[in-house]
């Protein structure tokens, strides 16, 4: 009987880390990406699940969002001020991203991007600054937005 407890316990613990774990990560990208209030997240993918002895390495948190016309245009123009560009990314910028994520669809054609960078600990970065002025990028918070789907991909991703 003792043996179950334990071990339901620890589960109880695991889980309960992995849920602050997410719930904390989400709130970086909401941070990060003015994520409209009404806005759906309609994926979600964090790697790795949990925070170890003191960092997360090799860090990839990525979603998706849908937006109604009202948030897209009101993200648009919040966003102009972080660099906002239309899309296609632009071949220097796109030279210096090294992720591959599912969740980012880097050939969408219709919309906007922008990609910026905090050179470390790029989860509570208050400071960034745009890809455009570093040669290697650490670290990447990007985005695209597809204005036909309405749909918002985002990205926090770390090489350290």
């Amino acid at each position: 009987m003792k043996k179950y407890f334990t071990f339901f316990l620890l589960l109880f613990v695991a889980t309960s880390c992995q849920w602050l774990t997410d719930s904390s990560d989400k709130s970086a990208l909401e941070k990060h990406f003015e994520i409209p209030d009404d806005a759906e997240m309609i994926a979600y993918d964090g790697f790795p699940t949990m925070v170890g002895f003191g960092q997360r390495e090799g860090l990839n948190i990525s979603a998706n969002y849908l937006l109604s016309d009202e948030d897209m245009n009101g993200w648009i123009k919040n966003m102009q001020t972080k660099g906002l560009k239309k899309l296609p990314i632009e071949s220097e910028c796109k030279s210096k991203l090294w992720f591959k994520d599912k969740l980012v669809p880097l050939e969408t054609k219709t919309g906007y991007y922008f990609c910026r960078t905090a050179g470390n600990d790029v989860l509570n970065a208050t400071e960034t600054k745009p890809c455009d002025e570093v040669d290697y990028l650490n670290d990447i918070i990007f985005a695209i937005l597809n204005t036909e789907k309405k749909e918002l991909s985002v990205i926090i991703t770390s090489g350290y």
